[in-house]
């Protein structure tokens, strides 16, 4: 499939998700979809049947025949001589699930590849690249028009948000934090002053004490939502740390303005591994600017 249509696809899926499709548009998701999927059974009956797994021996058997094998044994009824024997669901499911493996490995690899990189820059670095990254964002019309700014406590060498918080408070807007709830993986944001107390998560990272006088934005309400990420490519697909929180909790919001903050060399020249739940910031901010 060409990359016309699977950016089209992306597309449609986002519209979705935000401002909803009309009958047609409908229609030409469903049809898209479909052509996608055949592209990927193309792409991986290829793939399978030019692989081959290496005996004890060190003889070679075509993945094919070790595939078949295995479905008989499981009680399945597949003919040895032809491989578009099996059934047809089969195959569908089995290289979707390929797919995901491949895709979650994809992911694996390029967390770790950004986290050293990320891990190697020194304090004073994360000072001045997180400070130039904050002026960028109060300088925006998106911080500007809102009064309910969303921020993210940085671990790991992460963009420090200080500075935007500062400046919100200064200008008298509401500042909020994440807070997750890791055994329903949900997250809220809830708000917080200068006299919040905190304590630190199971992941490290500093969240504000929940007490009765607590306050979480309003879904309903307007906000400008600063989150954080690993990577990120120039089609602004983003990789987090895999929790799926903030892909959970903005997934069908069309009131909040995402903005992602990250370094320059966090934005990669290759795509980005995503799948149809990942969220896109509809901003990246880095020390060069606004993207």
């Amino acid at each position: 499939m060409d990359e016309n249509k699977i950016k089209r696809i992306n597309e449609l899926y986002h519209k979705s998700k935000t401002v909803g499709l009309t009958e047609d548009e409908k229609d030409e998701q469903q049809r898209l979809r479909k052509e996608y999927i055949e592209a990927i059974r193309g792409n991986m009956r290829a793939t399978l049947d030019n692989t081959s797994i290496q005996n004890e021996d060190g003889t070679l058997t075509p993945l094919k025949i070790v595939r078949q094998n295995n479905l008989a044994k499981m009680g399945k009824l597949v003919d040895n001589r032809e491989h578009d024997d099996i059934p047809d669901e089969d195959k569908v499911m089995d290289i979707e699930e390929l797919r995901k493996q491949k895709l979650a490995e994809r992911k694996k690899q390029l967390r770790k590849k950004l986290n050293e990189l990320r891990s190697e820059l020194k304090e004073r670095e994360v000072r001045q690249r997180s400070g130039i990254i904050c002026n960028h964002i109060i300088c925006s019309d998106q911080f500007k028009n809102n009064d309910n700014i969303c921020v993210y406590s940085a671990f790991r060498n992460e963009v420090s948000c200080e500075d935007i918080i500062e400046k919100a408070y200064k200008d008298g807007k509401h500042v909020f934090v994440p807070v997750v709830n890791t055994i329903e993986k949900t997250m809220d944001f809830v708000e917080i002053n200068k006299d919040t107390e905190w304590i630190e998560d199971e992941y490290g990272i500093r969240e504000p004490v929940i007490n009765d006088n607590s306050l979480k934005l309003d879904p309903l309400d307007k906000a400008l939502i600063i989150m954080p990420g690993l990577g990120f490519d120039k089609n602004k697909n983003r990789i987090g740390y895999g929790g799926g929180y903030y892909d959970r909790y903005l997934s069908g919001n069309n009131e909040y303005i995402t903005m992602a903050a990250c370094y320059s060399f966090q934005i990669i020249n290759e795509e980005l591994p995503y799948d149809e739940n990942d969220v896109k910031p509809q901003y990246i901010v880095t020390e060069d600017g606004i993207i």
